[in-house]
């Protein structure tokens, strides 16, 4: 009999250990029951608090937004060419930390192309927050951009300095434009946004979105925002209508309980050339609080469940003394633990992916009556590309913390303290975390199984909430679990080479 043959043969005779223990096997089904129940359980005491919907704005396809800027406008109808040279953009420099109330908290660095400081031009439906629009403009950071629907961004040039700006419209489509001489033109992209009328707004504005600061340890967070202002300088404004230009703040809101008040934008012309101050944000507006994450919380229940099956797994053999057997029949040790791990992974992702499947269907409907809609909470769909990432990323935590308890009760061949320790590797880093400030808790996520945890985050990682696995992305936290599940059964391996059975 070869290899290759004799390998699923061996798999086969390990998944029959496996669904032979009847204990186990409850085990495995309880394992799901937990995670279902105990995410259905959360979710019934899980709150949103309706008044802070009041805080978003709808965008046109139905994510909460915030759109705030200073505009100089005019009405414009059909065909449009709208034209303008941004000379300057000054934007307000950076605060490191500020003390709020009680509280001194540290800035957090947005990388997004819509968290940045900028100058540029616009064609909107109306003067509503929320509405279409497409628009060209120049950042502080990130060059020149094109961006619309509060959804969709394209990259120009990386241009820091002076920079020709322009928006063509055909029908429904819009085509942005840069240029450094105002002779030479390079296309950006081509948009359609989609609800802009015939009739609509055209001009040149400026943004300067809110610094956002926060403090966490001690097991909660605290978040603050302090209003940020941009000065830019436009002229060689060229538009095919006759009108006048009206300036004008868009879109102020009043400041939370942790923010300073922003101040009002305006606007300055002196033969021809518009000097405009203006603060706010045109771009998404996601709370940090995941709705999906809220649903599956129960997966921690489950995980210890698995744990308590891949210790077994391995320590039961050598507690009977049937280990003597397996390796009698097989002398090649490793090819035993490999598929002890790979019918052990297969079995817990599936059960895994149930409990997670099982916890989402469920848990979502009573967060929708606990008040997650929307806007602050669209209602997420199974097929959803983050959802249906997070669902598979999470069983395949729960698989890879398995296998590392498999590999560690192979290495101690004792179950309890084989149980007790590979628990301890994915709890005691979540209380740790929970206590120290700042973002230090990312190094425990980044180095222990419990970085896992972050796999059940849909939304990108964020230091404003007290969890500390929200610090790192998904791909990083399963990304950690494996090495963790690949270092653990290559010590085993290493061990059972050596050591008698």
């Amino acid at each position: 009999m070869t290899a290759r043959e004799s390998f699923p043969r061996l798999l086969q005779a390990e998944w029959t250990k496996l669904r032979s223990v009847s204990r186990w096997v409850i085990t495995l089904l309880g394992a799901t029951a937990l995670t279902i129940g105990l995410s259905y359980l959360a979710a019934t005491g899980n709150k949103w608090d309706p008044r802070s919907q009041a805080e978003f704005t709808t965008g046109p396809l139905g994510e909460p937004v915030t759109d705030t800027f200073y505009y100089v406008h005019q009405q414009v109808t059909g065909a449009t060419t709208l034209t303008v040279r941004v000379a300057s953009l000054t934007p307000e420099p950076n605060r490191r930390s500020v003390r709020m109330g009680p509280d001194r908290m540290t800035r957090i660095e947005d990388p997004s192309p819509f968290a940045q400081p900028a100058a540029g031009i616009m064609i909107k439906d109306g003067t509503r927050r929320g509405s279409s629009y497409a628009s060209v403009m120049l950042t502080a950071d990130q060059g020149v951009r094109m961006q619309w629907d509060f959804d969709s961004d394209r990259k120009g040039s990386a241009s820091a300095g002076t920079r020709w700006l322009r928006l063509v419209r055909s029908g429904t489509t819009i085509t942005g434009y840069e240029s450094a001489d105002g002779v030479a033109w390079q296309k950006i992209a081509t948009a359609t946004p989609k609800n802009l009328p015939p009739t609509a707004e055209a001009g040149f504005y400026v943004s300067s979105p809110n610094d956002v600061y926060t403090t966490r340890g001690g097991g909660s967070s605290s978040a603050g925002e302090r209003p940020t202002r941009a000065q830019a300088a436009f002229d060689n404004v060229q538009l095919g209508s006759a009108g006048t230009w009206h300036g004008e703040t868009l879109g102020q809101q009043q400041p939370s309980e942790k923010s300073e008040t922003p101040d009002e934008g305006r606007h300055i012309e002196a033969n021809g050339t518009f000097t405009v101050t203006g603060s706010g944000k045109v771009g998404p507006k996601q709370p940090d609080d995941d709705m999906v994450e809220a649903a599956l919380i129960g997966v921690i229940a489950g995980l210890m469940a698995l744990i308590a099956v891949g210790v077994l797994f391995a320590t039961s053999e050598y507690r009977r003394g049937m280990i003597r057997s397996t390796f009698a029949a097989t002398p090649r040790r490793g090819r035993i633990l490999a598929a002890k791990a790979i019918v052990l992974s297969v079995t817990s992702f599936l059960v895994g992916l149930v409990g997670t499947v099982g916890s989402f269907l469920l848990a979502i409907p009573v967060l929708r009556n606990q008040g997650f809609v929307a806007p602050a909470f669209p209602r997420p769909s199974l097929m959803d590309g983050p959802v249906l990432r997070t669902l598979l990323l999470t069983a395949g935590f729960m698989a890879g913390v398995a296998v590392v308890g498999l590999a560690i009760g192979m290495l101690l061949r004792h179950s309890a303290a084989a149980i007790t320790i590979t628990i301890l590797l994915v709890i005691a880093p979540l209380i740790v975390g929970l206590i120290l400030p700042g973002t230090s808790p990312k190094w425990l996520m980044y180095t222990t199984p419990a970085g896992g945890m972050a796999t059940q985050r849909a939304k990108p990682p964020t230091i404003t909430l007290a969890e500390p696995w929200a610090l790192i992305g998904p791909w990083a936290g399963i990304g950690v679990v494996a090495a963790w599940a690949a270092l653990t059964l290559g010590l085993a391996w290493w061990q059972l080479r050596k050591r008698d059975a």
